[in-house]
């Protein structure tokens, strides 16, 4: 018999204390009294840089910690650079479910952004991309999805949440949510797509 998966919040950058940032100890409060559901809310190494070098093994070893019986059973819920670190992992690992919420394709030319070693970089005078995402292996090791992204995100726009969509082949999983930011804030769909991997 399998044993029920277990969630673990993959925060954005910038947040050392995931507890008390953004909507992160809210919706762990919700999974944990309200439903009964094994959750994890730790701090992350590295924080502001929070590199795929450091973040993708911590993810790695919170699962095989916390899911040590099959650590595949783990629901990864990532908010921006979380949401990156979530899409690396499923290429190494498998994963029972995904929620990505604000994520985005490329580095934007932003330079601590690249540094963070998530993003494919365009090769010059050549066709194609180094560090390219592998989305074979993301929806062979992970087949359910859920993508929440919104119309007026600051910081990424709608093109490259959908180049994410696209490349996992999401159509009824992809949430784009008007006048939500960079959700900051907590939303309830935010919930209702982790119950729906239950």
């Amino acid at each position: 018999m399998k044993t029920s998966p277990i969630v673990i919040i993959c925060p954005g950058n910038g947040c050392s204390q995931i507890q008390t940032s953004n909507w992160y100890g809210h919706l762990f409060d919700i999974l944990t009294e309200e439903h009964g559901i094994r959750c994890i809310c730790e701090n992350f190494p590295d924080p502001v840089k929070a590199r795929r070098d450091i973040w993708v093994p911590h993810i790695r070893s919170l699962a095989e910690k916390y899911a040590s019986a099959d650590p595949s059973r783990v629901i990864l819920v990532g908010h921006s650079s979380g949401a990156q670190a979530a899409l690396r992992y499923a290429e190494i690992y498998p994963v029972h479910g995904i929620v990505l919420v604000s994520a985005t394709y490329s580095d934007l030319g932003d330079a601590h952004e690249r540094a963070s070693g998530y993003y494919p970089q365009q090769m010059k005078d050549i066709k194609g991309e180094t560090n390219p995402y592998l989305f074979g292996e993301m929806t062979k090791n992970c087949r359910i999805w859920h993508q929440f992204h919104s119309n007026d995100d600051p910081f990424i726009p709608l093109r490259e949440a959908e180049k994410i969509r696209d490349g996992l082949g999401l159509s009824d999983t992809y949430h784009m949510l008007p006048g939500r930011s960079h959700y900051f804030d907590y939303s309830p769909e935010f919930l209702d797509a982790v119950l729906t991997l239950f």
